[in-house]
């Protein structure tokens, strides 16, 4: 039986070069930890598990304790250990900027949208089995099928979250996350295409509007990706002519399944 314990714990991101030193003064880092290892200490009668992860590409470490001791593991980070509490809109910006994805409704982990698109090749293992969407996953890393990349917007005004990313007057991409930057300055995160007409698209550096506001594209720090090549001619996308003549299709279709329905109901 599993049993979901996410609503009894609390987690804290600490980030920065001098995280190990910060852990080494509570005692809690006297041997180096590799990354992404994990270990169970004892706080205050509660179990404490440390992460070497700070949930972002940038180093550090990751706190999950017990809900009913996160104000003592509060006061210990911030009022004895002296780290500087960002907050989370601090946060949510750094994971803009870091390219890492989130999970949500129109966000960069959605059903619109598969892993190896948002760059977390290094989060998957395709070869382990009896997991959902393995084979899928399998498949298109295989033939180096995918066909959108996620990438950092970089603008001088705010953007929304949904909105086309047009390059040379074409839409390339949308939006899936936004935030700002100061100084009235925007952020965002968003897939672009790979490949225009069958040619690989060279996005990053390039400027795009994204509802009327000029952005320029930049990589995610946090998204990790094989080098970008040709990919089999099954898996490349249509080119424009090519999509607009299947989505024709497809609506002159559901407008003769509409007159059918219509007939049917009207005869009976």
């Amino acid at each position: 039986k599993i049993t979901d314990l996410s609503g009894r714990l609390s987690v804290f991101a600490l980030l920065g070069g001098g995280s190990s030193g910060v852990l080494k003064q509570v005692g809690m880092g006297q041997q180096e930890m590799r990354e992404n290892a994990q270990v169970l200490m004892n706080f205050e009668g509660y179990p404490l598990c440390v992460a070497r992860h700070s949930g972002l590409s940038l180093p550090g470490y990751t706190w999950i304790v017990d809900s009913n001791i996160a104000v003592e593991a509060w006061k210990l980070l911030a009022d004895k250990l002296k780290v500087r509490p960002v907050g989370s809109q601090a946060f949510e910006r750094l994971r803009v900027r870091d390219g890492k994805p989130a999970l949500g409704e129109g966000k960069e982990l959605s059903p619109e949208h598969n892993p190896l698109e948002a760059g977390l090749f290094h989060c998957l293992d395709v070869e382990k089995g009896c997991s959902i969407g393995q084979e899928v996953i399998k498949r298109i890393h295989a033939k180096n099928g995918i066909l959108r990349r996620l990438w950092v917007l970089e603008a001088k005004g705010p953007m929304q979250q949904g909105s086309d990313i047009i390059w040379n007057e074409r839409k390339v991409g949308a939006v899936t996350s936004v935030c700002e930057d100061g100084g009235g300055k925007g952020l965002a995160l968003g897939y672009l295409k790979m490949y225009l007409n069958r040619e690989v698209f060279a996005a990053e550096g390039q400027t795009v509007s994204v509802g009327g506001v000029s952005a320029v594209v930049r990589p995610a720090s946090y998204a990790q990706y094989p080098e970008q090549q040709e990919a089999e001619e099954e898996a490349l996308p249509e080119d424009d002519s090519e999509e607009e003549e299947k989505r024709r299709k497809k609506a002159e279709m559901k407008a003769r399944m509409e007159e059918w329905l219509k007939q049917s109901k009207e005869s009976n």
